[in-house]
């Protein structure tokens, strides 16, 4: 690795971390909303490094575009997210971080016994070579449930356009007009 693939890992690194201490830590859900898209585009950063061009793309196009627009469509339909009067935290914080203290613990073992213990460093990577198999895998294996996946979003998108239209300013708008 050289140096400037080791001081953009760090970046990286950095603005992944904050941006995901910074969601969990704001108290506007609004403002939390956004602190998910520097987190996302450090992930896709990530996925740059390792030479994976294809789950980059998908990473900005899915998770820094798609589900950020939901996310944030999603909290502007909640009602009175954004009132000052109304608290937008709970004291649950001291349970919320051992729980998950608990959960990176699992991980890190489930991790470890998977590799076999840290001798065993993962291997260089064809890029191409697991684009191309992702690819063949979408299309020919997977082709359910990836059409499946499309449909229920299809109809995710339609709900929300459904729920956030106002049928009182529609009518106040057609007798106006």
């Amino acid at each position: 690795m050289s140096t400037l693939e080791l001081a953009l890992l760090v970046f990286l690194t950095v603005i992944t971390v904050f941006s995901a201490l910074m969601v969990v830590a704001v108290r506007n859900l609004i403002h939390a909303g956004f602190w998910l898209l520097p987190f996302f585009l450090g992930v896709g950063g990530f996925y740059l490094i390792l030479s994976l061009e294809f789950l980059f793309a998908l990473q900005l196009l899915l998770y820094a575009g798609a589900v950020m627009v939901v996310v944030l469509f999603a909290l502007m339909l909640t009602r009175d997210v954004m009132n000052p009067q109304i608290r937008q935290t709970n004291r649950l914080y001291v349970a919320a971080i051992a729980a998950s203290a608990s959960m990176m613990a699992f991980l890190i073992v489930v991790i470890y016994r998977s590799m076999g213990g840290l001798a065993a460093l993962p291997r260089e990577v064809e890029a191409d070579a697991i684009t191309r198999q992702l690819g063949a895998m979408l299309l020919n294996e997977y082709v359910l449930p990836f059409e499946l996946t499309s449909a229920l979003l299809l109809s995710a998108m339609l709900g929300a356009i459904f729920l956030a239209r106002n049928p009182r300013v529609e009518l106040e708008e057609e007798s106006e007009g």
